[in-house]
């Protein structure tokens, strides 16, 4: 889910519709709860924003959290290029 940062609402709708898409087709996002994706090739984390939280509230699903390593290399300008990542469920 990507979201516009520039406008609120249309931040707000679309993370209601990935919400809605979820109880519908019973299935799981990955959200990101820093709100942004880093660029940066070193290890460091951003403050929690409260929209993944509102996401899984409002859609009555469980936050389970789970720990990515760092992805810069697989992430340039909006688009998420082909690769693996270690990713660990807490």
């Amino acid at each position: 889910v990507f979201v516009d940062r520039g406008n609120n609402a249309k931040a707000v709708r679309s993370l209601v519709a990935a919400g809605e898409q979820m109880r519908a087709q019973k299935t799981s996002i990955f959200l990101f709860p820093e709100g942004t994706r880093s660029m940066r090739p070193h290890h460091d984390m951003l403050p929690f924003k409260k929209g993944a939280f509102h996401t899984a509230v409002q859609a009555g699903v469980p936050i389970i959290p789970v720990v990515c390593e760092n992805y810069w290399r697989l992430y340039r300008k909006g688009v998420f290029e082909s690769g693996t990542l270690k990713v660990k469920g807490m």
